[in-house]
């Protein structure tokens, strides 16, 4: 058991049918039983009855106590399913704290259901990352994580690293009692593992696009249609649009779900040159913006003729990874196409096209195929495979130029240390305190 007492509202707080307040920790079942008038004795078994604090009736509600170990936390738990209306609920927490809790911290339930053994590091941020899921597929991925395949994974590649180390510390401490382990068995041993991680790092940018979206930059020239697109999509009128060029002035990001794949999209300043200094600074970020881009959509004119600013922005993605959207198409057609392996005619005002685009958006970043895998899906779980495996590297290189068998070990031995920061079996406070300082209270 850890510390104090904590209790904490474990739902979104408004006006609903019901609320849960969450108390964990030795104290658990004495406090929520003060304040409940029905014994809570049966673990796992919901109870009918008036919650109350100094004799005075607060609410009717159903509670629950789970014994410890078969908790979320690993501790006693005992939950009030309350009714929903923001004061009621305030009442309840306010009544648990008056008992003898004390406030939850954010994310303190998870890190302790952590600390307790109920679930490991990676598992832990998986529930973050259902709780900030926008699309099935991210949904998916991060049930697929929580149910421990991505640390199934880390734990077989534990192992094997483990298996070569403890072979070369016997050869080091018993050379007259254990066989050498062969010098191109233990290559082949490492350059495996090796491989492993290699191809859980290719998941990566898969495995963002599926938790954190595609960014997605609209660009072209003033008054080509770049915020009516937006707000086509979008659904509601995020950008202002006038027919005064310069109009926009700043990056606009919108969040939207395409066909299943989250897509950030972001609205940029028509690029021209400007005299403008405040509309000079907006195109700058709009060509900042390009660089950072996973995908880049081009809004012309399909209206009129490219102008020299429509040219100068055609050879600024040239390269990149563009589809071409000839706006204004529901008019008379006077635009040269330009040379882009995707191009779509469309029209923001009648949406006409948007169904293509659509469905080209699909097709390049749907990853509904992948969620089942072990997939990586934060950045800190890629930097950590990406030292563990520069550790393996150098431990092949140093068996190759015959190096001590002390200076290999201590190579595999930093890169069982980085395969831990990631299910936390090697990590250290602050990555823990960053990891649940994310989380909301109450989770």
């Amino acid at each position: 058991m850890i510390g104090d007492t904590i209790a904490a509202i474990a739902t979104p707080l408004g006006t609903g049918g019901i609320s849960i307040v969450r108390i964990s920790g030795d104290n658990a079942l004495d406090i929520g039983q003060s304040i409940f008038s029905k014994p809570l004795v049966k673990s796992h078994q919901m109870v009918l009855g008036k919650v109350k604090s100094r004799d005075k009736i607060i609410d009717e509600a159903l509670a629950c106590y789970f014994k410890a170990p078969r908790s979320y936390t690993g501790e006693d738990v005992v939950e009030i399913h309350c009714h929903g209306g923001i004061v009621v609920t305030r009442m309840v927490l306010d009544a648990a704290l008056a008992a003898g809790a004390v406030p939850a911290k954010a994310g303190e339930f998870t890190r302790r259901a952590f600390l307790n053994g109920k679930i490991d590091l990676a598992q832990a941020e998986a529930v973050g990352d259902i709780l900030c899921a926008t699309t099935g597929d991210s949904i998916r991925a991060a049930v697929n994580q929580l149910e421990g395949a991505l640390s199934k994974k880390i734990s077989s590649l534990r192992e094997e690293i483990l298996g070569v180390s403890s072979h070369l510390l016997a050869m080091l401490d018993f050379s007259d009692e254990v066989d050498e382990l062969p010098y191109d068995e233990t290559k082949a041993k490492l350059s495996y593992i090796s491989d492993e991680i290699e191809k859980l790092l290719a998941s990566a940018d898969d495995g963002r696009i599926i938790k954190d979206g595609v960014n997605t930059v609209i660009v072209g020239a003033p008054n080509v249609g770049k915020s009516s697109f937006l707000n086509a999509v979008a659904g509601e009128d995020r950008a202002i649009v006038t027919d005064i060029e310069g109009t926009t002035r700043d990056v606009l990001d919108v969040p939207v779900n395409i066909r299943g794949c989250r897509i950030n999209l972001y609205d940029t300043a028509g690029i021209r040159k400007s005299d403008d200094p405040i509309e000079q600074i907006g195109v700058e970020r709009s060509v900042a913006a390009i660089e950072k881009a996973d995908l880049i959509l081009l809004v012309l004119d399909g209206s009129r003729e490219l102008k020299s600013y429509d040219k100068e922005i055609i050879r600024l993605v040239q390269g990149k990874n563009v589809i071409c959207l000839i706006n204004k198409s529901d008019l008379e057609l006077k635009i040269t196409k330009p040379d882009f392996d995707c191009v779509i005619n469309i029209s923001a005002k009648s949406g006409m096209g948007f169904d293509k685009l659509f469905d080209e958006i699909a097709k390049r970043y749907g990853k509904g195929d992948l969620v089942s895998e072990v997939i990586i899906t934060g950045e800190r779980h890629k930097q950590a495979l990406t030292r563990a495996n520069s550790f393996i590297s150098h431990a092949l290189s140093a068996i190759s130029a015959n190096h001590p068998i002390d200076m290999i070990l201590g190579d595999l031995e930093h890169s069982i240390r980085a395969l831990g920061e990631i299910d936390g079996m090697t990590v250290t406070d602050e990555i823990i305190d960053n990891i649940f300082a994310n989380f909301c209270v109450g989770k």
